[in-house]
């Protein structure tokens, strides 16, 4: 069959993650130094790059997204899951919101938590758990180190999840930093914008439609690739987007619909679709190989298997080369059917796979 659909993930692919990853560093940084006052636990990572990154190494991140930890958002809840749950002979036995069972916490403590010890310790302590079961582990964590008794407050987009998401989007919509007048974050590419225009517009002439299936808003997806001049390459009616994933989710009282299952993904290729037909287990058992997905991570990967499509890897999600070699490695135990520096060099592999 002929390859005509390319969906492309957005961030490590197209776009850098390096801002979603600064405002999950300051999610963390915030809650730590002002919301429970260890204001000498990290220094000031909103004017210090180094600071900031040292909050949460790279390796962490690379961790968490090579076991197909897909959301910024779901990281940031493990971040600070995991940071609570560290915290000395704490306990909180109830509180019934976020902010109470904060200034429980608050008055119980005595020292900062061991960081990021702890953070390498539970994922050397959490086997070949990945995806959902993993990011559980860390809201289990913090119950049973606080003997808590609410495990729904706690639990995945739960009260607490939904409470440092809007922590999250204060510092990703710049109102944070405007406030304490530290320079914005910005959205920038993995490579020159000018290279990856360069390969969008010749694969839009050899006749190939473009999507995306993102863990991005459709309001975020499309300011970012505005901004980078990147956004007229793309079918704008081909895109699986966190919006979709959120509509299915709350339509059908489902949860884990995000990558690495195939709802974004099919969304992408079927927009005019029923919701009920993309959820059907057969239908996504299909065979689809008119459609390559190019990712970055295991996620992607996953879901391209699970929708029946080819998958392309490239390695432009994780910095120098011993996480790029890490990444090959895994992308390629995933089932990956072809790995690659970056996307311009899509073309010349899709000369040659026409009869795929």
């Amino acid at each position: 069959m002929t390859i005509d659909t390319l969906i492309f993930d957005m961030d490590g692919v197209i776009t850098t993650e390096e801002k979603y990853w600064a405002c999950a560093r300051l999610t963390l940084w915030e809650l730590v130094t002002e919301t429970l006052g260890l204001k000498d636990a990290f220094g000031d990572a909103m004017r210090d790059e180094a600071i900031r990154e040292a909050i949460a190494p790279d390796e962490h991140i690379y961790t968490l997204k090579g076991r197909a930890v897909n959301s910024n958002w779901d990281i940031t809840y493990m971040l600070v899951c995991v940071y609570l749950s560290a915290l000395p002979d704490v306990t909180v036995l109830s509180a019934p919101t976020p902010e109470m069972l904060l200034e429980a916490i608050r008055e119980g403590m005595t020292i900062a938590a061991p960081w990021p010890e702890a953070m390498s310790a539970f994922l050397r302590g959490t086997g070949g758990a990945k995806g959902r079961a993993l990011i559980q582990a860390a809201g289990a964590r913090l119950q049973t180190a606080l003997d808590f008794g609410d495990a729904d407050l706690l639990r995945v987009e739960g009260p607490l999840w939904w409470y440092l998401h809007t922590r999250f989007q204060r510092w990703y919509s710049g109102e944070t930093m405007t406030e304490h007048q530290a320079a914005p974050l910005s959205d920038g590419t993995v490579i020159p914008a000018a290279r990856l225009a360069e390969t969008l517009k010749a694969l839009r002439e050899e006749g190939y439609t473009l999507g995306s299936a993102t863990g991005r808003t459709r309001e975020e997806l499309e300011d970012a690739l505005g901004g980078l001049g990147l956004l007229d390459y793309f079918d704008m009616n081909r895109m699986g987007t966190l919006d979709v994933v959120r509509a299915a989710e709350s339509q059908f009282g489902l949860t884990g619909l995000s990558k690495p299952h195939p709802y974004s993904l099919l969304r992408a290729l079927y927009p005019r679709a029923d919701t009920e037909v993309l959820l059907d287990e057969q239908f996504q058992k299909l065979k689809r190989g008119n459609v390559v997905v190019i990712g970055d991570s295991t996620s992607d990967v996953l879901m391209a298997k699970a929708a029946g499509c080819h998958s392309v890897g490239v390695l432009t999600g994780v910095r120098g080369t011993a996480a790029q070699l890490e990444r090959h490695r895994l992308l390629l135990h995933t089932g990956c059917e072809a790995i690659l520096d970056d996307v311009t060099h899509l073309p010349d592999w899709l000369e040659g796979q026409s009869d795929l």
